[in-house]
């Protein structure tokens, strides 16, 4: 069944869902700052601030009541143009913070909620794919780096936090 469409039509941005609601941040310019809210439960869109670092091919998560955007590009394509940024919107107040940028500069990257921690890997970059798996730890606005993954990926997304493990298919 067909539902309301996005206020912008774009790509390569992120969808993060909170209290019923999908967030969907950036996308490929120009859309890279666009960032807008469907209600499920009134089929509507609802346009809101931009983001403050346009993105795309970038990661999120929801996080104690607020959305977490990370990395992506900042240009067309396979650009070089890769970025650290962690920006943080509160659905509650309609603004927008920064939270500890990522270790790495990346895009195209997955991402996982596990154990209230935000943990992000693989992305690529212009020399190639990369195999870092890195965690945020939102009680304390820090990351960590992990060992590697086995296999550099890239663009995987559908990962699941399931039985105390990390699955990326």
């Amino acid at each position: 069944v067909e539902k309301a469409r996005m206020p912008t039509a774009r790509s390569s941005g992120v969808a993060i869902v909170h209290d019923g609601k999908i967030y969907v941040a950036g996308g490929r310019p120009p859309r890279g700052s666009d960032f807008a809210v469907y209600d499920t439960r009134t089929d509507s869109w609802q346009t809101l601030q931009a983001l403050p670092s346009q993105g795309n091919h970038l990661t999120g998560a929801a996080i104690n009541g607020r959305i977490h955007v990370v990395g992506g590009r900042l240009g067309q394509g396979l650009s070089n143009q890769m970025t650290t940024v962690h920006e943080v919107y509160d659905p509650a107040s309609g603004t927008w913070t920064t939270a500890a940028p990522m270790l790495r500069a990346r895009s195209g990257m997955n991402s996982v909620m596990a154990r209230g921690c935000f943990h992000v890997w693989g992305g690529e970059g212009p020399a190639g794919m990369f195999p870092d798996h890195d965690y945020y730890d939102p009680r304390t606005n820090r990351w960590t780096r992990l060992p590697n993954m086995p296999i550099p990926v890239h663009g995987v997304y559908g990962s699941a936090f399931v039985n105390g493990l990390i699955w990326v298919a």
